[in-house]
């Protein structure tokens, strides 16, 4: 908890998504645009803020779709409506799109700008599929640290063989395909043009970069990152490589399913 109450205080909040899943708004035309604006720290103004991009078409995380609803579950499924994070009006999902395997290419969904309906019990995160305006940012590598063993004691009295018996085969996930949305590539141009980060940068220490992930963890940029300063100095974003792990879960109810 030391450790989430540090970087609270200095991580920046970002809307990431681990495993994207495309959702096209249908009633919206093909050139839709609006912006919004979203802090950077709910406490603290200091951190600032970015505008970012809203089209018809956006990613949100297939952890926050269902197809089949269920009591007490409050994100998107079939004809349900959720809330996203910084945007004025909901949307409500009207069907899906499947690939030839069978499962879900794009959740279809109703932007609901010209409609009264009840406030959404729950928010989720979402990143716009806008190219043009930079987003979303593509994380290259996402690593994930779960615990390191099965068992909270992994001795010899609990665990047959003693502790390297007991290692988990997942305790370290390695992600490809998760996105951001364009705050983390603001947050480091910002870095970048600072003389602390340009020092930093030049000497390839990028682990000072940490944020939160909303709803989702704490992270930092790994060593193994990719980020020259002449191309983040260029807006070049295509020349980095961008390597993340996760340093901490966020604080919550573990039993909480909704």
């Amino acid at each position: 908890n030391h450790i989430r109450d540090a970087l609270n205080v200095c991580a920046p909040r970002i809307m990431a998504l681990v495993r994207p899943v495309r959702v096209v708004l249908e009633n919206l035309p093909e050139n839709y645009f609006e912006e919004h604006e979203l802090v950077y720290h709910p406490s603290d103004t200091a951190f600032g803020s970015r505008r970012v991009p809203f089209t018809r078409t956006l990613f949100i995380d297939s952890s926050d779709f269902r197809e089949s609803d269920s009591p007490g579950y409050f994100r998107l499924a079939p004809n349900k409506t959720v809330g996203l994070n910084g945007v004025p009006y909901p949307i409500t999902c009207t069907g899906v799109r499947r690939a030839a395997d069978g499962s879900v290419s794009e959740v279809l969904c109703r932007y609901e700008n010209e409609a009264s309906v009840p406030k959404p019990k729950a928010y989720i995160q979402w990143v716009a599929d806008s190219p043009q305006h930079s987003s979303p940012v593509r994380i290259d590598e996402l690593r994930v640290y779960n615990p390191l063993f099965k068992h909270a004691n992994p001795d010899e009295k609990s665990v047959t063989g003693g502790f390297m018996n007991d290692v988990s085969e997942t305790s370290l996930e390695i992600i490809h395909g998760a996105v951001a949305d364009i705050g983390l590539w603001d947050s480091i141009k910002r870095y970048a043009a600072t003389d602390a980060g340009k020092k930093e940068l030049n000497e390839q220490n990028v682990e000072t970069l940490r944020f939160q992930f909303m709803r989702i963890g704490y992270f930092a940029l790994d060593k193994d990152s990719s980020m020259p300063l002449s191309a983040i100095e260029s807006d070049q974003i295509a020349s980095t490589k961008l390597v993340m792990n996760r340093i901490v879960t966020l604080k919550e109810d573990a039993k909480k399913d909704a």
